[in-house]
């Protein structure tokens, strides 16, 4: 084999820009950077009862999967045990309890996370460090923003804390080094390292932001986690992965987090802008149709909703805008990212192409629908309702014939589908899961949500037929007491 001189590698490094000679690099570079960021990281488990879907499917096998896992329920064996008082004896565990990871921003207590973490969460306990005499610390939830899965929540402690550095996701360059710090499969604080492999990588369920891609080895744990580059700043937080591949990992950029960091904390919520269209990416196809100038750029608008405010503002179907409130606009993308980064009730001017003439064109902005707070957004229970799932634990819905055909019953069978069950609720003692039918109570037959709960008052045990369906397709009835002393 060649062997190759020592010129030839300084020749090498000098044309990749790289230090000259072997004092020059640094061996302890990814020591030194875990020394300065594992600090600032926090593990975070969850509680969460009562919100379970009755489907008795796995989790789908997403192109882009979240990594946050039920880790306990699935007989994981991490080094750190659940909490004493989660544990009934036996060495079991609520089915709700999961892992995730979070880093400190500020020395009062904020964390920063992923929405999808905490979201349905009963209780949040945080772990800084790795001594098996630390006792968890409970924390609440500051504010949460759906859209773009980021959640702020906050312990209060006498901990000195080391909030971590905020860095800039643009100035990232592809193939830059990068540090992953997370809670993998409940092992603790880890690190792990690798490149940014690209940049702007889109999601379907990520339509406000583009994400990093990274190489560094994520896993179920990591969610929430930060990723940083070698001067120790956070430049993205960890979020999904491609559940087909090895190596390819997806973090939320920092600078789309540092946007709404100041709604989070004093609103606990993100106002966005909406304008009520449509709009897909134009394409060569489509501008020669609708006699568009040549090379022009721009997106195209595919739908307008009545009575939202493009329609008001007189943008029609066929429309391709090109610029809005002073941004140029390329791709559909880029419109969502100008309209949901304005501020609701400002005015913007917009710029549009129709039938192969410009126009400028006023428009007020609107608040985006699932930016409304969700006590707003949700329907209110009755009473009756409320009082019947607060007694039984028990959440139920209308077996409807797409559901009877996704459980395996006949599309005219009558009564209500166990959808969620609260963890050791009268509900669960009386042996009840997800996915069971309830076709009678006292005898009487169950014909809706609202009529099994007219049924649930004060009374102290109910008499219950149940319809289940084995693995088989063999139905299965079976009679249970629902007591609610």
């Amino acid at each position: 084999m060649k062997k190759t001189s020592f010129v030839s590698v300084l020749a090498f490094a000098s044309a990749l820009s790289l230090p000259a000679t072997a004092q020059d690099l640094d061996p302890n570079i990814f020591v030194n950077l875990s020394k300065k960021v594992v600090p600032s990281v926090v593990n975070i488990q969850t509680v969460s009862r009562g919100r379970r879907s009755y489907s008795r499917g796995g989790a789908p096998d997403d192109l882009f999967r979240k990594f946050f896992e039920d880790f306990f329920r699935n007989g994981g064996g991490g080094r750190r045990p659940p909490p004493d008082d989660e544990d009934d004896g036996n060495g079991n565990v609520p089915e709700g309890m999961a892992l995730g990871t979070g880093f400190i921003i500020d020395d009062s207590g904020l964390i920063l996370t992923n929405n999808h973490v905490v979201a349905d969460a009963d209780e949040i306990k945080i772990i800084f460090t790795e001594d098996n005499d630390e006792k968890p610390t409970d924390a609440k939830v500051v504010g949460r923003d759906p859209d773009l899965d980021l959640a702020l929540i906050k312990v209060e402690t006498k901990r000195k804390l080391v909030p971590a550095v905020l860095g800039d996701s643009d100035a990232l360059q592809v193939g830059e080094y990068v540090m992953a710090v997370g809670n993998p499969f409940g092992q603790g604080h880890s690190v792990t390292h690798g490149i940014i492999s690209a940049k702007g990588r889109k999601s379907p369920d990520f339509a406000l932001a583009s994400y990093l891609q990274t190489d560094a080895p994520i896993n179920p744990g990591n969610s929430g986690g930060p990723l940083v580059n070698l001067k120790g700043e956070v430049i993205g937080i960890n979020n999904a992965i491609d559940a087909r591949a090895q190596g390819i990992g997806f973090a939320i950029p920092i600078n789309f987090a540092k946007t709404v960091l100041p709604q989070l904390k004093s609103k606990g919520s993100v106002a966005r802008g909406y304008i009520g269209i449509q709009v897909n990416d134009l394409t060569p196809e489509i501008a020669n149709r609708v006699e568009a100038p040549k090379d022009v750029r721009g997106c195209f608008v595919a739908h307008v909703y009545p009575g939202d405010p493009a329609e008001r503002a007189g943008i029609r179907p066929y429309d391709i805008i090109t610029d809005f409130a002073g941004k140029k606009i390329a791709s559909a993308n880029d419109l969502i990212m100008a309209v949901t980064s304005t501020t609701v009730g400002e005015h913007a001017a917009v710029k549009v192409v129709r039938s192969g003439k410009n126009q400028e064109l006023k428009i007020k902005i609107g608040l985006r629908p699932n930016s409304a707070p969700e006590d707003r957004r949700r329907p209110k229970p009755s009473s009756k309702e409320e009082l019947g799932k607060k007694l039984s634990g028990l959440e139920v819905e209308d077996l409807t014939p797409e559901s009877a055909k996704e459980l395996g019953v006949k599309e005219n069978q009558k009564g209500v589908v166990v959808s969620d069950i609260r963890f050791e609720s009268p509900a669960d003692k009386a042996g009840l899961g997800r996915g069971d039918i309830i076709v009678e109570v006292d005898r009487k037959p169950v014909k809706s949500e609202a009529d099994f709960y007219r049924m649930l008052r004060t009374k102290k045990s109910y008499l219950l037929r149940v319809l289940r369906v084995d693995e088989t397709g063999l139905e299965n009835f079976q009679v249970l007491v629902l007591d609610l002393k």
